[in-house]
């Protein structure tokens, strides 16, 4: 069972201080889940963890993880102002976006965002709008259900994100005619 991260007395004395409904955060949870994540994976020196602007676009939150070592994923023009306003990096800051306007893209580049093509026609539609970066990825959907026993933990098979592998092999043969310095992948 787990351990709330406020007991009920602090809680009565913040609601009766604060107006509701807020959001109310446990910081060092969150600092002890990305440091959990980035020892996990520090075998591998290239490792970034880039977390969901989207999931939770709070300053006060992007600012801990980015003290922790993590980067952002942004998926909008917004996502991406708020990202920079916080001095962000371009090197920290993916830009993973679908239907993506022009200018977006062209804020992406002009942040130094490395671009993470969701979608095989979003070579040519960057190339046109902002021109293709030295560094890009793109993002592939495995397919398939992901399962662990007798629980389906994923099925990326019917996610509309993502290229499939023929896709994503076609967009590396384009793109490795391009002048890139580093071209990768991401899984949907």
């Amino acid at each position: 069972m787990k351990t709330p991260f406020i007991n009920k007395e602090d809680l009565e004395k913040i609601v009766a201080e604060f107006p509701t409904p807020f959001h109310l955060y446990d910081e060092k949870g969150i600092r002890e889940k990305a440091r959990a994540v980035n020892k996990a994976f520090s075998w591998n020196k290239g490792f970034k963890e880039y977390f969901a602007v989207k999931a939770t676009p709070t300053p006060a939150i992007l600012k801990i993880l980015q003290e922790e070592g993590c980067g952002v994923d942004c998926s909008s023009y917004v996502e991406l102002l708020m990202s920079h306003k916080l001095n962000f990096p371009g090197s920290e800051i993916m830009f993973s976006s679908n239907n993506t306007p022009d200018k977006e893209y062209a804020y992406a580049r002009e942040l130094g965002a490395t671009i993470n093509l969701d979608a095989f026609e979003d070579i040519k539609h960057l190339e046109r709008a902002a021109g293709i970066p030295e560094i890009i990825s793109c993002r592939y959907n495995p397919g398939g259900v992901f399962e662990l026993g007798t629980d389906i933990m994923d099925n990326p098979g019917e996610a509309k994100f993502g290229m499939t592998k023929d896709q994503l092999f076609e967009a590396f043969a384009i793109l490795k005619e391009k002048e890139l310095r580093l071209l990768g992948f991401t899984p949907s």
